[in-house]
C-alpha cells in the first residue's frame, strides 16, 4: 500500500505528466491509455515533491568504446506502424491499421516505431492523403514526418478535429500523437548489452535537438483544463519482477515555462496503470537563458533548435529511493530495473494546434566495464 508523500500526486499525475500507453507487465497490457483527466479544477500548478540531484556533466570519464545506443531503429528504416484510436465500448481494443516504410513508402515488415493517436477525432490512418513517403497525414492537421537527412521527426496536432468546438470536460479522452515502442527487445540481448539497458550504468545520457513550430490555442470558457503537453517518457521496468515506471522528461507544457519536477501516481479513472510517474521537469535540462521554448511569457514557435543534453542516472537513483520508501517497488536496486520501452509526442487538454520537430534522439547508456 502507498502510504507516504507520494498519495497526494494521484490527483494532479496526469495534468502535470500526462502518461501514454501502460506498461507492458504482468499486470497491464500494452499499449493502453492512462491518460484520462482527473478531479481537478485549478489551473495552477500544484504543490511538488522537490528532487534533490543535479545532472553531473554528461560527458563521463569512461573509456571511448564503453558506450551503447539504446533506441533501437533510431532512423526509422525499418518503418513504422499505425496503430487505430481505442474502442472505448470494447475494452479499449486497438488494433495495426497499416505500415509504412519512410523511405519509399511501401508497407514495411516488423517495424519496431508505432505512431499512436488513442482519441483525435476521425482516424488518422482512414483519412491519409497522398504524401511524400516520409510523411504521414491527413491533410487536416495530423501528420507525423521523419526527414532521414537531418534526422529531424515532426509531429503535428491539432486538436479541433476531437473537440469540434466542445470544451474540453473533465474525465473526457485525451487527444494524443505519439510515436512508441513498447519493447525495446531486452530479452533477446546478449548478457554484454543487456548491462547497457541496466538502471545501474554509470551514467545515461538522453540528448536531442528541440523546437516549436507552430502553436495557436483556441480558449473556451467551459475548459476544464487548457494543457499542451510534449512529452518523452523512458518504460522503467523490473528485470525480474513486474515492476514498471514513467520515467520521463516534462520537455513543454504551455501553462509553464520551467517546469519543476514531478512524482506521483497514474490514477483518476478505471482504466489506470497505479504505475508510478517521475518526470524531469524543464528547468533541469533548459538552464541557459533563453533555452526554452518559450519567448516573452508565451510559447514560442519561431524559435531555432534547443539542444538538451542530460545525463539522467542521478534521477533514476533518486526514483527508486522514493519508490522504495513507498513500498512500491519490488527490487531493490538498480541493476534490477532496465529501460525497455519509450514514447514521445503530444497529450493535450483543449483546442490547440501545435507542431514540435525533434531531432537527433538518442539515449546513450556509458559503464566502465562491459558486465
Amino acid at each position: 500500500m502507498k502510504t507516504s508523500h507520494l498519495i497526494p500526486a494521484l490527483l494532479t499525475a496526469l495534468l502535470l505528466t500526462g502518461c501514454t500507453s501502460a506498461p507492458d507487465t504482468a499486470d497491464t497490457q500494452a499499449p493502453t491509455d492512462t491518460s484520462a483527466p482527473v478531479t481537478q479544477t485549478e489551473e495552477t500548478e500544484p504543490a511538488q515533491v522537490t528532487i534533490s540531484p543535479e545532472a553531473p556533466d554528461p560527458i563521463p570519464n569512461i573509456p571511448e568504446d564503453n558506450h551503447m545506443q539504446l533506441i533501437p531503429d533510431i532512423t526509422f528504416a525499418n518503418g513504422i506502424s499505425i496503430i487505430s484510436q481505442k474502442d472505448h465500448d470494447n475494452g479499449d481494443a486497438i488494433s495495426t491499421l497499416g505500415t509504412r516504410n519512410l523511405y519509399n513508402g511501401a508497407a514495411a515488415e516488423n517495424p519496431s516505431w508505432m505512431l499512436v493517436q488513442w482519441d483525435s477525432g476521425p482516424c488518422l490512418y482512414e483519412n491519409m492523403i497522398p504524401s511524400a513517403s516520409n510523411v504521414i497525414t491527413d491533410g487536416m492537421g495530423r501528420t507525423f514526418a521523419y526527414d532521414p537527412e537531418s534526422a529531424t521527426m515532426t509531429f503535428e496536432l491539432d486538436t479541433s478535429l476531437y473537440y469540434q468546438g466542445k470544451p474540453a470536460v473533465t474525465g473526457d479522452w485525451w487527444p494524443h500523437l505519439l510515436i512508441e515502442q513498447s519493447d525495446f527487445g531486452y530479452a533477446n540481448l546478449s548478457e554484454e548489452e543487456q548491462a547497457y539497458y541496466r538502471c545501474d550504468a554509470d551514467s545515461m545520457v538522453v540528448s536531442f535537438d528541440i523546437r516549436l513550430t507552430d502553436y495557436s490555442i483556441t480558449e473556451n470558457p467551459d475548459d476544464w483544463v487548457e494543457a499542451a503537453q510534449f512529452l518523452l517518457y523512458f518504460y522503467v521496468k523490473g528485470v525480474e519482477t513486474n515492476d514498471f515506471c514513467w520515467f520521463g522528461l516534462r520537455l513543454f507544457d504551455n501553462r509553464w515555462e520551467r517546469s519543476d519536477n514531478y512524482v506521483g501516481y497514474d490514477g483518476g479513472k478505471a482504466d489506470a496503470s497505479g504505475a508510478m510517474i517521475y518526470s524531469i521537469g524543464s528547468k533541469k535540462f533548459f538552464k541557459k537563458k533563453g533555452s526554452t521554448l518559450w519567448n516573452n511569457g508565451a510559447p514560442d514557435p519561431d524559435g531555432d533548435f534547443i539542444h538538451v543534453e542530460i545525463d539522467i542516472k542521478p534521477y533514476l537513483e533518486e526514483m527508486l529511493a522514493l519508490g522504495l520508501a513507498d513500498g512500491y517497488f519490488k527490487t531493490d536496486t538498480l541493476s534490477g530495473l532496465c529501460i525497455n520501452g519509450m514514447n514521445m509526442g503530444w497529450e493535450t487538454i483543449g483546442t490547440f494546434d501545435h507542431t514540435m520537430e525533434v531531432r537527433n534522439l538518442q539515449l546513450v547508456s556509458y559503464r566502465a566495464e562491459n558486465s
